[in-house]
């Protein structure tokens, strides 16, 4: 590794940094560094005596934070020539320090999912005593404390979804769709809770542009092909039917909506594309 002065100098002065921004951890580290640096270089004159004054300093500085102070309660020095036994020292302190962080990080992770649980938990005991707006209430603050954790939309939405308000979870689905675009089953509840708030058409879109972004799923298709039959769109019908039996042959619903769409365009059922009879023109999202 580079042992000029420039780089010894670079690398006590991030300690400083470092120690300014109250990271002792990465303080250590580059204090560490520096030392090892110095003591297998070949620096000497008036540039060594300038990089020892450095080193003091920023030995000095650390020295004077409660949590080394703790550690090493006779304090920390500087002497030339003890270079790697220094950095030695300082290295053990920044391992065991590493450690300490991260258990305390564990800790906190496992306080935060805690409490994330009493909330959604007392709005789910809501729910169950018919009480949506005290259920609401409790959502919104788990939402306000917990919001950036992976999966809460949903699954606060699924829960509103299965008591019985689709308008509430709505909310959740959509606001999960524009946080986490890539999570599939924020558009498939979405779709559902809107057909059943009599949404239909905003609930095809919704899949539709989930087909975009996915590999559509049996029940995508099936309630595409659905949507298409209300609307007497025959050829989309069949098309998204046909897809639905590829993903399921055995769906009943895809089968049914097969056949009801082949006798409006061919005049019998299974006379569709699979059928030899031309195929239907396919919409531009598939």
């Amino acid at each position: 590794m580079d042992a000029s002065p420039k780089n010894v100098r670079e690398h006590i002065a991030r300690s400083k940094f470092y120690l300014q921004r109250k990271d002792i951890l990465r303080s250590l580290r580059a204090l560490a560094q520096s030392l090892e640096l110095l003591a297998g270089s070949q620096i000497f004159g008036r540039e060594r005596i300038e990089i020892s004054i450095l080193m003091e300093e920023a030995v000095r500085l650390l020295g004077e934070q409660e949590a080394i102070k703790r550690a090493v309660p006779a304090g920390l020095s500087y002497k030339k020539g003890q270079e790697r036994e220094l950095s030695a020292s300082l290295t053990r302190m920044a391992d065991v320090l590493e450690t300490l962080l991260g258990k305390a990080e564990v800790d906190a992770r496992r306080k935060r999912l805690a409490e994330l649980d009493e909330l959604v938990l007392a709005g789910q005991a809501e729910l169950d005593k018919k009480e949506p707006l005290e259920a609401r209430k409790i959502f919104r603050r788990a939402l306000d404390g917990f919001g950036d954790e992976p999966g809460l939309l949903v699954d606060l939405g699924n829960r509103l979804m299965l008591s019985g308000l689709p308008a509430e979870a709505c909310e959740y689905f959509q606001k999960s769709i524009d946080a986490t675009p890539t999570d599939q089953r924020a558009y498939e509840y979405l779709a559902q809770c809107l057909d059943a708030t009599g949404e239909a058409v905003k609930a095809e879109e919704i899949l539709k542009a989930a087909i975009k972004r996915f590999r559509p799923t049996e029940q995508m298709l099936v309630r595409l092909a659905k949507g298409a039959i209300e609307r007497r769109n025959w050829d989309e019908a069949l098309l998204y039917a046909e897809k639905a039996l590829e993903a399921n042959p055995t769906s009943r619903d895809a089968k049914r909506y097969a056949d009801a769409a082949s006798e409006r365009i061919y005049g019998t059922a299974g006379g569709g594309s699979k059928g030899g009879r031309g195929a239907p023109r396919e919409p531009i999202i598939l």
